[in-house]
């Protein structure tokens, strides 16, 4: 039953996202002439885009992504709101 309610619940974020940042910073920090880092970079950052598209999106997730939803709104509205013609 407990892993039943951890899995309506989900996760903070989605797992991978680490791993995906390791492989950009392989990727784009380490740049050889080789190009052995720029081919490393891309596998690990793409086994971390197959583990982000495997992990539960969930209650914690969809409640932060509706806070950020209402706080780009809110942006959104106060820029149009300070728009003169």
């Amino acid at each position: 039953m407990a892993k039943d309610v951890l899995g309506i619940l989900g996760d903070y974020e989605p797992k991978g996202k680490m791993i995906q940042g390791v492989g950009k910073f392989i990727l784009w920090g380490l740049d050889d002439p080789f190009h052995i880092t720029t081919i490393s970079g891309s596998v690990i950052y793409g086994v971390g885009k197959i583990i982000e598209s495997r992990s539960p999106y969930g209650l914690r997730r969809a409640k932060m992504d509706l806070a950020e939803i209402k706080r780009q709104m809110r942006e959104l509205i106060l820029d149009i709101s300070s728009i003169r013609v």
